[in-house]
């Protein structure tokens, strides 16, 4: 593998903050398509907590995975750049404890940017849709679970401003909608801002130095109104009582949230890659319970092995601090809904690639997920093995100056 599919990889095991580039000066269109299946073991199906010494009521099963992916990259003039990336896939469990856990997702993405004039600003449009749809096939099963489905869409624009030396920085505003569907007091809709940052350094001349080191710098922060479906809630206990459920009485007032987030990332890239990612969410709420800081820290390494095998591994710690006394839907709270695998806890994964010809590949993941570093009042523990094989194609036209 070259060191583009070297970063390729990498890219899948860090969350990407990069900003929107400028657009290219030549004429062209990328496409690619990837198709992906295998088999699975998850040993907590259904995500469950448990108090400390307890085993039971935690069901461990077999499923299969598919998926696919489509991107296309046109630049049909010289000032604009139109991008697309179609994904869709799903996941069913061969045991019947597991068919309430069977999820499909599709995703669509859609970014139109371009160069304002004869600068490098760059002005762009954006929207993105996300759904995870339960499936039933096979009916419930046992012990059905309200599931993780969810749908979430986004619309905006960003305005991206190179400087010289690599340096760019875009702003952005937008909407966002949020579709809980199990309940629907936890879905909500609001404005959000945001700036983002990056910046390449190079250690050494890339054009004559085919093993040239570089440093990746990006930040980010977002900051998000959201107004909830569901009502507010108060603290109806008395003074210096430790707070029970029959104390949270709802109010008249809808529940509305500030949200912070801001992200930070370093990564380098020689022959091999080393990433660090710190990031912190701040949830100022008006419902008594809600409001929390969550923190965390990500570390990526990935590197050729043997056999032209390339490893990623990548360790996740987090810290989550609730600011009022918590409730007891605690999973409920600790899910962000970023994606269906989005645990939201302490976290080990290695993965492992290895192409098997042009179009081929295989892969082989293995993941273990425990607490979040706060109460230890209840045990989470977790551990997934996916084996599977990576069909990939792709198409590259470009026009001549």
């Amino acid at each position: 593998m070259d060191r583009s599919v070297l970063m390729g990889i990498a890219a899948l095991a860090t969350l990407g903050l990069g900003a929107n580039s400028a657009i290219a000066e030549r004429e062209s269109r990328t496409w690619k398509l990837s198709l992906e299946s295998g088999a699975e073991y998850d040993s907590n199906l259904h995500r469950v907590e448990v108090l400390d010494g307890e085993v039971g009521g935690v069901d461990a099963g077999p499923l299969m995975r598919a998926a696919a992916r489509y991107k296309l990259s046109e630049r049909p003039d010289k000032r604009s750049q139109l991008r697309l990336d179609l994904r869709g896939g799903g996941k069913l469990f061969a045991v019947p404890e597991g068919q309430s856990e069977n999820l499909a997702v599709v995703f669509a993405d859609l970014n139109y940017q371009r160069r304002l004039g004869t600068s490098q600003a760059v002005l762009g449009l954006r929207g993105n849709y996300f759904d995870a749809i339960d499936l039933r096939p096979f009916g419930d099963g046992v012990r059905p679970t309200s599931g993780r489905s969810f749908r979430t869409s986004e619309v905006g624009t960003f305005l991206t401003l190179p400087a010289e030396g690599g340096h760019r920085l875009s702003i952005q505003g937008g909407v966002r909608d949020f579709v809980y569907k199990p309940d629907s007091d936890y879905s909500w809709r609001g404005p959000l801002v945001g700036l983002r940052y990056a910046s390449t350094h190079w250690l050494g001349n890339p054009d004559e130095e085919e093993g040239a080191a570089s440093i990746d710098v990006r930040a980010a922060y977002q900051a998000g109104l959201r107004s909830y479906e569901g009502r507010a809630f108060r603290n109806a206990c008395a003074p210096g009582d430790m707070p029970t459920p029959d104390c949270f009485v709802p109010t008249e007032e809808s529940r509305s949230d500030l949200n912070h987030s801001l992200v930070v990332e370093g990564v380098y890239t020689s022959k091999q890659i080393y990433s660090l990612l710190y990031g912190a969410e701040i949830s100022d709420s008006n419902s008594y319970g809600q409001a929390a800081v969550r923190q965390r820290v990500e570390a990526g390494f990935t590197s050729a092995v043997f056999a032209e095998v390339f490893v990623t591994a990548r360790a996740i710690v987090r810290l989550n601090t609730f600011l009022d006394p918590l409730l007891l839907a605690r999973d409920l709270q600790n899910q962000n809904f970023v994606s269906i695998e989005d645990e939201n806890r302490n976290s080990l994964s290695l993965h492992l690639a290895r192409d098997l010809g042009r179009h081929w590949g295989a892969e082989l993941r293995l993941a273990v997920y425990s607490n979040e570093f706060a109460t230890q009042e209840l045990s989470f523990r977790r551990q997934t093995a996916y084996l599977g094989l990576l069909y990939r194609f792709e198409e590259d036209s470009r026009s001549r100056l």
